[in-house]
């Protein structure tokens, strides 16, 4: 026990802090002798007994063996999940070129940013699989922000190995590393990796999280309830896995331009979703996702679970969106064989997507 001085009293004494009380303190005149004691020997002072310090578990310590216990569960379901991700590397190397309606700019990227280039896939079983869908996710770790850019299958690009045909013909002839340098070689924009997920995939993620809940207009709510037997209503909606993949899909009412626009919507109402969730839920959804839905990617494991802890900070970011080709800067074709395609402006679309993706550059 450590010593201390009383209130300026002269002598040192023991005691221990949390239940001593100096009774001298409260009073001003010294407690009288009896004279039966004045003349008989002084008592012996018996040592105070010393109290044993009791180790006491604090809040903090028993919050962080709680987040380890967790960790270390998450960490036994990540292998597990890990372990059923089909990887395939993405061999660009043969396709680089640079196509002769693109501008001879040099291929721009960043340390601080990350292009994972989403490929929605129709059902394999439907044939030759096709991508249904392809949208550009950059995490740009500098300015706190993602950006998602919807790239139309209409496009007419130049192909490596094919020739000019629509953009989504890229994945049906080469899969993934066809269609990330095709996107890079027209638009000299940096693709860092790709994750592939099909159509039920899609589905069984949204259903992970709870489903979502994502505004609507009225011709978009006739057109669902018309066709899905749903009740839907104009304004916010809440919508299970399929619903929502539906809502992402349907194009019947407007464009490919309208449909691309209800996927980048539905993309945000997940994120949105994910940040109603405490980080250990939103990190435990994500293990579940991966081991529930067949995902093929080029994405390390270690980069997996990286971006996995970073998913509670990253969930913070504010997001923009975009879609390719911008407004004005192309035109309707129908080709010889009857195809209708959009002729892009590439120089004007190559300016505005770098700038969107990498202002600070």
């Amino acid at each position: 026990m450590a010593e201390k001085k009383k209130n300026g009293s002269r002598r040192n004494v023991e005691f221990d802090r949390y239940h001593y009380v100096d009774r001298d303190i409260y009073s001003h005149s010294k407690k009288e002798t009896p004279n039966h004691a004045r003349h008989s020997a002084p008592a012996r002072r018996q040592p105070p007994k010393r109290r044993k310090k009791k180790k006491r578990i604090t809040f903090g310590k028993v919050f962080l063996i709680f987040v380890l216990i967790a960790l270390a569960g998450m960490t036994a379901i990540g292998a597990a999940a890990l372990s059923k991700i089909q990887r395939e590397d993405a061999d660009t190397a043969p396709y680089v070129q640079t196509p002769s309606d693109a501008p001879n700019w040099d291929v721009i990227s960043s340390e601080d940013v990350m292009n994972i280039l989403l490929i929605g896939t129709d059902r394999p079983s439907e044939g030759t699989q096709r991508s249904d869908s392809m949208m550009l996710v950059s995490l740009d770790n500098k300015s706190k922000k993602i950006r998602l850019v919807s790239f139309l299958r209409d496009m007419y690009l130049e192909i490596p190995t094919i020739g000019k045909d629509k953009l989504n013909a890229s994945f049906a002839s080469g899969g993934a590393s066809l269609t990330m340098q095709t996107i890079e070689n027209n638009f000299r924009i940096n693709i860092d990796k790709y994750i592939q997920i099909d159509v039920d995939g899609f589905c069984d993620a949204i259903d992970r999280i709870g489903g979502i809940d994502v505004v609507v207009n009225q011709q978009e709510a006739d057109e669902m309830n018309r066709v899905m037997g749903c009740t839907l209503s104009a304004g916010k909606n809440h919508m299970r896995g399929t619903l929502a993949v539906y809502y992402s899909r349907m194009r019947a009412i407007d464009s490919d331009f309208g449909r691309t626009g209800r996927q980048r919507q539905v993309v945000e109402c997940v994120a949105e979703k994910m940040r109603s969730m405490n980080p250990l839920e939103c990190v435990a959804a994500v293990n579940g996702i991966i081991e529930d839905i067949h995902i093929v990617t080029n994405l390390s494991n270690a980069e997996i679970l990286s971006l996995t802890a970073q998913l509670p900070q990253m969930l913070s970011y504010e997001m923009e969106t975009k879609f390719v080709p911008y407004s004005d800067t192309y035109s309707n074709v129908t080709l010889d064989n009857g195809a209708e395609v959009l002729d892009v402006n590439l120089e004007e679309n190559c300016a505005i997507l770098r700038d969107f993706l990498y202002p600070a550059e």
